[in-house]
C-alpha cells in the first residue's frame, strides 16, 4: 500500500510538471532562462569549477567517493530548486524538490553506490558522455559558444544541463540502485530533452533523450533479471 501511495503521488507530480511547462509560449520561456543565464554567469562558473574539484576527488579518494558525488548532486537539485523559486519557475521547483528528495532517501538507503571499478563500459560511456555535455551545454550562452559554455552554462540553475548531470551521475552506480530515482530523473530528462528539441529548438538536448533512454533501459534489463518488476519495487523502497 506504501509503494502504491509514493507511486501515485509521483504520478500527479510528473502530470503536474509536464502540464505546468505548456503553460508558457517558447519565446516566454526563451526569455526567461536567457535572462537567468546571464543574471547568473558567477554562480554558474563557480559550478563548474566544483564540478571539476568533485570528480577529480572522486576518481583520486575512493573511500570519500560516494558522499562527495551524492553532495554533488544533492547540490544541483537544491541551486536549481531555489533559483527556480527566486525566478517562479514552478516546474522546474516541483522536479528539483522531488530528484533533491529521491537523492537523499537513496543515499540514505546505501542505494547510490559509485564504484567505478565494478561498472561496466557502456554504463561509464554513457556516463562520460552525459558529465561531459552537462558541463558544456551548448546552449543559453552568448557566443563564442563553445568557449563559454564550457565557462558559465548554466549547470545548477535550469533544467535541461542539470538534469542530465544528474542523469549521468546515476548511471555510473552499480547495484543496488533506487528505482525510483532512476526511473523518475530518467523520465523527466527524457522529456525535456524532446521539449528542448521541439519546443526550444535546443538541438544539444538530444543528448538528454540518449542518457535517459539508455538508463530507463538499463532499468528495465535489471527488473528483467530479477523476474518480478513489484519485489524490486519494494526491496528499493
Amino acid at each position: 500500500m506504501k509503494n502504491k501511495i509514493k507511486w501515485w503521488v509521483l504520478g500527479i507530480v510528473l502530470m503536474a510538471i509536464f502540464a505546468m511547462t505548456m503553460m508558457k509560449t517558447p519565446e516566454e520561456i526563451t526569455t526567461l532562462l536567457t535572462r537567468v543565464t546571464s543574471e547568473l554567469t558567477l554562480f554558474s562558473a563557480f559550478v563548474h569549477l566544483l564540478f571539476l574539484v568533485v570528480v577529480a576527488i572522486g576518481l583520486l579518494f575512493k573511500k570519500i567517493r560516494n558522499i562527495s558525488f551524492f553532495l554533488f548532486i544533492a547540490f544541483l537539485a537544491l541551486s536549481a530548486a531555489i533559483i527556480s523559486t527566486i525566478y517562479v519557475i514552478l516546474p522546474n521547483i516541483l522536479i528539483f524538490g522531488t530528484i533533491l528528495v529521491l537523492i537523499i532517501s537513496a543515499y540514505l538507503n546505501k542505494e547510490l553506490n559509485f564504484e567505478l571499478e565494478e561498472i561496466e563500459p557502456i554504463s561509464k560511456y554513457f556516463g562520460i558522455l552525459g558529465l561531459i555535455f552537462g558541463f558544456w551545454y551548448l546552449h543559453w550562452v552568448e557566443t563564442p559558444i563553445w568557449l563559454n559554455a564550457l565557462l558559465y552554462s548554466p549547470l545548477g540553475a535550469i533544467n535541461c544541463p542539470t538534469l542530465v548531470t544528474i542523469c549521468a551521475f546515476l548511471t555510473l552506480t552499480v547495484k543496488p540502485r533506487s528505482v525510483t530515482l532512476e526511473f523518475v530523473t530518467a523520465l523527466i530528462t527524457l522529456y525535456f530533452g524532446f521539449f528542448g528539441i521541439f519546443r526550444l529548438g535546443a538541438y544539444v538536448d538530444v543528448i538528454l533523450i540518449v542518457c535517459a533512454l539508455f538508463l530507463i533501459i538499463r532499468l528495465s534489463s535489471s527488473l528483467t533479471d530479477k523476474g518480478i518488476f513489484e519485489k524490486v519495487i519494494v526491496e528499493n523502497g
